[in-house]
């Protein structure tokens, strides 16, 4: 565009374009609010990458690697509804509860010492005493569930110790598995994670080889207690670190796990005015 064209299409932009512009905006950013803690991002990134690839192999007048990429991203393209099938109905439910709004508010400062760690101590703290083996998986972008064994049973419920420690006791339906934190909220319980083929220890057991190849394969962290010796592990990116004390444990609590703030709940005149239907 030169400037006297550049100068025209300024002077016709009107009211209507300035609004039309801050509705694509604000639309952006309500996308990337959704998909920022999820594998989204990276399919995102991969297909923004591909896109540019595109055009400088179209600019540098590259011709058959211009005809493999344009081939590539139209495979992409028509992928795109079923690699984001997930993000796509979490997109949908916001919709329908209104909760897009919410994702717009400003949020509020998480304590970073508040009632997740302390319930995650204090559950690690009993279980570790009373040698009662536990897997609990601290959830970082959204998990695929094909990366899973057994995606286990849907919970989602408010994270207390009391409820953490009955998960894994002894002779409870559940107790094997491991149980997922998603978003400071206790997701799934009694879910069955992949098994590393490769351990650092032949004396590590099947929780232990479970947390490592979890996070072999996403950024999500582990936490281990032993059955045997009550001892307590952490893995991150494949590997695992043991024994830890519980002011270890905090530590890498505090300073590792992301918590996301909370957006701030929607004022009720504003519920009100747009969903008046919806029940208090």
């Amino acid at each position: 565009m030169d400037e006297r064209a550049f100068k025209t299409w300024l002077l016709a932009f009107g009211p209507l374009d300035a609004l039309d512009w801050f509705l694509v905006g604000l639309l952006l950013y309500w996308g990337f609010q959704l998909v920022r803690r999820t594998r989204a991002v990276w399919l995102i990134r991969g297909f923004l990458i591909l896109v540019g690839a595109y055009f400088l192999s179209s600019l540098a007048r590259l011709t058959l690697l211009n005809l493999i990429l344009d081939k590539v991203l139209i495979g992409v393209a028509v992928a795109i509804p079923v690699l984001f099938q997930p993000e796509l109905r979490k997109l949908l439910e916001q919709l329908g509860r209104g909760d897009f709004i919410t994702n717009l508010l400003p949020t509020a400062q998480p304590n970073r010492e508040g009632p997740l760690i302390l319930a995650l101590l204090e559950a690690v703290q009993e279980l570790s005493e009373q040698r009662v083996g536990a897997l609990i998986v601290l959830e970082g972008a959204i998990l695929d569930e094909r990366t899973l064994s057994d995606t286990g049973v849907l919970v989602n419920a408010e994270l207390s110790c009391e409820l953490l420690v009955s998960l894994f006791m002894p002779r409870t339906p559940l107790h094997d598995g491991a149980v997922v934190i998603r978003e400071g909220r206790l997701w799934a319980a009694g879910v069955i994670l992949p098994i590393a083929n490769k351990v650092p220890s032949k004396q590590l057991g099947t929780r232990h080889r479970a947390a490592i190849g979890l996070t072999e394969v996403s950024d999500s962290h582990c936490i281990v207690v032993s059955e045997e010796t009550g001892s307590i592990a952490w893995t991150e990116g494949g590997n695992i670190q043991r024994p830890l004390s519980l002011e270890e444990l905090k530590a890498r609590l505090l300073n590792t796990v992301p918590i996301t703030p909370k957006p701030l709940p929607m004022p009720v005149w504003m519920k009100k005015v747009l969903f008046p239907a919806t029940p208090e």
